[in-house]
């Protein structure tokens, strides 16, 4: 299996990440899916302020004879005692799971619930369940156990999520599980991916950060899964439409039930897909990336598979994070090691600028440089490949009049000082240190061009495709893969760079201080 995605933080000139997607207002749809149904009750005596236009399909009662009635009257006393117990109890604005019985012409119906307390109102998502014998927990727990101890064994993030996505297509039964990395504008890339055969092929393919705009990403953060079980659905009002407590649209943003926009939908049916699920990537906080599956057919998972698959991106989130740790960490020991070696071979030679380019260890060591400069009281000392000494001067010139004497890094030298794009194949990447900027004195390192071919699921150009009234909008039809070759960039730097480049330049001052006096 393939495990090598491109590298996802390869710079892009033009920013997808669009205003239109981004302007629908996803906590005002106040619409549901109808798999499930929803109530709004009061929080003094829970009594139902709206309900969803369905609620006879499941209690064989309207939503007009619900409206006003106490919550306590449709459930056993024991249960609505347990659900005052804990509302009281918890204070806080996480889902509140139960499992509730209603009586329906006599018979019982089983109803796996969330209550989410806001603060005028509760809402009460309601989805019927059916029953399940003891052992589904125990091979749930089995499954689980055996998917995380796999996932504890591969050394790489690529590898990590590959086996994500083959563990979780067989446990869930989705057509299709990818995992996708949201590249530093939020353009995602699938990194890892386990399909049908007959299912289109995605893997490495970059997605533009229309496809999931800023909205529905802070949405993650309130709700653990995204799921629509069919594209082909009339969602369910609220009735009456307006919150009778805040006289506006009730906020569904936390609800699993809420409807979707149907440009959403219409980009499922343009990747021949009928039923998605999504759940976050979280790392420190932030939105790292999805799973994201995919089924031809319509598809419901119970509760407690999508439970279960909520615990495993929480248990794919850490093992991403340990990985990106240990990655980090073995970068900063190997930097650590040549810095130390560099260091002692600075304070030992009879010029500073020696020590740093000519012996055993040098800068181009350290930041991986193709070529450095020093400019120290009118002399250049350079080494490796690096452009003309005139080219350089002009490159410090600019670097006094637009960087006020702090270091200064970029892997886009072209795109952000034009002149340098005559010699980008050797310089397309900057590390600036400040000696005495003022002065014109820098430590200057170069990294050479590196051309990446980014591989778009589709052209991204045409994401949106817009009406002629300028308000509605189709997604895009086509996934086809489309190249963008993507020029004037380096090769990243990171963090560590900038810590080490920091901590050289005041070894460096102080080297001259000394020598100096």
């Amino acid at each position: 299996m393939q495990y090598s995605p491109a590298p996802v933080n390869i710079p892009l000139e033009k920013n997808y990440d669009s205003e239109v997607c981004g302007s629908i207002p996803l906590h005002l749809v106040n619409l549901i899916q109808p798999h499930g149904m929803l109530l709004v009750l009061d929080k003094q005596e829970l009594r139902i302020l709206q309900a969803s236009a369905n609620t006879e399909v499941f209690l064989q009662i309207t939503a007009d004879e619900l409206l006003s009635k106490p919550f306590a009257s449709l459930i056993q006393e024991s249960q609505l005692a347990e659900i005052t117990s804990k509302l009281g109890a918890h204070a806080n604005q996480d889902k509140i799971p139960f499992t509730l019985t209603f009586i329906v012409d006599g018979v019982e119906k089983s109803f796996t619930s969330t209550f989410l307390q806001h603060a005028e109102y509760i809402l009460v998502e309601l989805e019927e369940s059916k029953p399940t014998v003891q052992e589904s927990f125990i091979s749930l727990y089995q499954h689980l156990k055996y998917i995380t101890s796999l996932l504890k064994e591969p050394e790489t993030i690529p590898q990590v999520a590959q086996v994500a996505a083959e563990e979780l297509k067989k446990f869930s039964g989705f057509d299709k599980v990818m995992v996708y990395q949201f590249d530093p504008s939020w353009n995602g890339i699938v990194i890892a991916q386990a399909r049908e055969e007959d299912m289109d092929d995605y893997f490495d393919l970059r997605f533009p950060a229309s496809d999931v705009p800023k909205q529905a990403r802070d949405l993650y953060f309130k709700n653990p899964y995204r799921l629509i079980p069919t594209r082909n659905y009339t969602p369910v009002r609220l009735v009456p439409v307006l919150n009778p407590i805040t006289h506006k649209f009730t906020d569904l943003s936390d609800c699993s039930l809420r409807s979707v926009a149907s440009v959403h939908l219409e980009y499922l049916t343009n990747m021949n897909v009928d039923a998605s699920m999504s759940l976050p990537l979280i790392i420190d906080n932030k939105l790292w990336g999805l799973i994201s599956c995919h089924h031809k057919t319509p598809k419901y998972p119970s509760y407690e598979m999508r439970s279960a698959m909520e615990l495993l991106s929480g248990i794919l989130s850490a093992q991403l994070e340990a990985r990106h740790k240990e990655e980090t960490m073995a970068h900063r020991v190997k930097l650590r090691s040549v810095h130390a070696s560099l260091l002692e071979q600075l304070y030992t030679s009879t010029n500073f600028a020696e020590g740093l380019l000519e012996g055993e260890t040098t800068i181009l060591e350290l930041f991986d440089l193709a070529g450095a400069a020093v400019f120290y009281e009118g002399t250049v000392w350079v080494a490796g490949e690096t452009p003309s000494e005139q080219e350089m001067r002009d490159l410090v010139s600019w670097l006094r009049r637009n960087n006020a004497g702090g270091l200064y890094v970029t892997n886009v030298l072209p795109q952000v000082y034009p002149h340098s794009k005559a010699y980008h194949t050797i310089a397309s990447g900057l590390l600036a240190i400040p000696i005495n900027a003022e002065q014109g004195e820098f430590i200057l390192g170069f990294r050479p061009e590196v051309q990446q071919t980014v591989n778009w699921g589709g052209n991204p150009n045409n994401a949106i495709q817009m009406e002629p009234d300028g308000k509605s909008y189709h997604p895009r039809n086509s996934f086809e893969i489309y190249k963008e070759t993507v020029k004037f960039t380096s090769l990243p730097w990171n963090a560590d760079d900038a810590d080490a480049a920091e901590t050289l330049r005041h070894a460096v001052l102080e080297k001259l201080m000394k020598d100096r006096y």
